[in-house]
């Protein structure tokens, strides 16, 4: 049990960046095969064809509302990730307690093989500067 002084003691304030999370949504039909299944073989990602759009959702757990840049870290292996205006990263304002979503569209380069997972990581930086926990998923082009 703990004690009435540690009882007492203020909680640390969070960042506006340790409020915010980010969730990959792809969909349906780019369903990742045997996810629920530990034992399925390779590959595990969602697949994709040579365009895929997608989502990412920008969520905050604050009640603050909070300007988020997201951007895509490099995929390599002949893939590209842009926001749906062309950028490579794009802030929205995401309102207190809420949620937002930043499109995105993935292409699959000529020299990209069938089947390989890979990567695809998001990241995103708060009004503050601070950096949010990354959201990662694999993909592969199916």
């Amino acid at each position: 049990m703990a004690s009435p002084r540690a009882l007492a003691r203020p909680r640390a304030r969070l960042s506006p960046a340790e409020h915010v999370v980010l969730a990959q949504r792809f969909p349906a039909r780019n369903a990742a095969p045997g996810k629920q299944d530990g034992d399925a073989p390779p590959p595990h990602g969602h697949r994709l064809g040579r365009r895929t759009r997608m989502t990412v959702d920008v969520y905050t757990f604050d009640d603050t509302a909070h300007r988020v840049t997201v951007s895509a870290r490099p995929v390599g292996g002949g893939w590209t990730v842009r926001a749906d205006q062309g950028q490579r990263e794009t802030s929205i304002c995401v309102p207190a307690g809420g949620r937002s979503g930043v499109n995105f569209s993935i292409l699959a380069g000529s020299s990209v093989p069938r089947r390989i997972d890979r990567r695809l990581a998001f990241r995103a930086t708060a009004d503050d500067h601070a950096e949010v926990p990354a959201s990662v998923a694999l993909i592969h082009r199916g």
